[in-house]
């Protein structure tokens, strides 16, 4: 009988964030999965590692999952990732693949788990806190009231186009991409319509938090959310 996959999205920094549901399924899977070469080096492992400390007696895949915009590449990933994970799965083993925040948000995991469900595997997807929802609890705001809308896009998105949607907008994975993010934003807060957040490392000992464009520092790294509201307009 084969096994089952799992993703598990463990949040986005703190121990705390995880739902009960995550830390059964990591207590309970019989491989844990990271998207990162070394366990030293992956935030999600550390993370389960804390909720659930028998994480580190479980046998544990590394997976060299390289971040790119190449579809091709992106392809070859999840498929030399899959190859790995089917291995263990095929051996009738549940294999809990851990990722930061929710594994149906921009997650290596998405594609996986299609190479998986194709190949004729069980997969199941757990949420998680998303970096967002978290940033804004962080911040004492909301992201939606009444009939706003939430728009979410990445770094690499287009920017101005995102400003353009009504309602609140979140860029995710600011990245290298944070110095140009942040004139655009600073030019787009002077018109007096938007408000710009931002939180980083949100839930972690190295967590802070900013209001307005300008004090975005521009090394923000890739754990970086903003958050833009409209103003009510009098």
């Amino acid at each position: 009988m084969n096994g089952k996959l799992y993703g598990v999205g463990v949040g986005p920094g703190s121990a705390d964030y995880l739902t009960l549901k995550a830390v059964n399924c990591i207590r309970e899977a019989d491989i844990i999965c990271i998207p990162t070469v070394s366990k030293d080096l992956c935030r999600a492992y550390r993370i389960a590692k804390e909720a659930v400390p028998e994480t580190e007696g479980k046998e544990c895949i590394c997976l060299d999952c390289k971040m790119t915009r190449s579809r091709e590449e992106l392809e070859k990933v999840h498929s030399e990732s899959f190859e790995v994970i089917r291995r263990y799965l095929s051996d009738g083993k549940n294999v809990a693949f851990i990722t930061i925040g929710d594994p149906v948000v921009y997650s290596t995991f998405t594609g996986i788990m299609k190479k998986a469900s194709d190949a004729g595997f069980e997969a199941e997807q757990i949420n998680g806190i998303t970096s967002f929802t978290a940033s804004a609890a962080a911040l004492g705001i909301s992201l939606c009231e009444e009939e706003e809308e939430i728009h979410i896009g990445t770094g690499q998105s287009d920017i101005e186009g995102l400003l353009k949607l009504p309602g609140t907008k979140i860029i995710m994975k600011a990245g290298k991409n944070i110095g140009k993010i942040k004139e655009t934003l600073r030019r787009a807060e002077e018109t007096g319509r938007i408000m710009v957040y931002a939180v980083i490392n949100c839930g972690t000992e190295e967590e802070s938090r900013y209001s307005g464009a300008e004090d975005i520092p521009v090394d923000a790294g890739y754990m970086t959310t903003i958050i833009i509201k409209e103003l009510k307009q009098q």
